[in-house]
């Protein structure tokens, strides 16, 4: 198996996806059963495990905390773009 630069990053990058996500569950376990994905509330949903008042407000939650995680993204690097994801007027299709 060849191995270049980009590799060593990228299972970096995906070890660390894996423990923040494992983290994130974690945490919120005791609260909403671990929920921090919008189809693994609708799963629940359809299962009988949640009703759908409690359903939509999870999914309520779930949208705005990554809607602020994205803007305190955008505040932490100052809206930088990098080459790995380019403005949108530099993309040729």
């Amino acid at each position: 198996m060849a191995f270049s630069k980009l590799t060593d990053g990228l299972i970096a990058a995906s070890i660390a996806h894996a423990f923040a996500l494992f983290v994130a569950v974690s945490v919120g376990a005791n609260i909403s059963g671990g929920h921090v994905n919008p189809a693994v509330t609708f799963g629940a949903f359809l299962g009988g495990n949640i009703t759908l008042l409690r359903g939509i407000l999870y999914w309520i939650a779930q949208l705005l905390g990554s809607t602020v995680a994205c803007l305190l993204l955008k505040f932490a690097t100052g809206g930088l773009v990098s080459s790995l994801s380019p403005k949108p007027s530099t993309l040729r299709f």
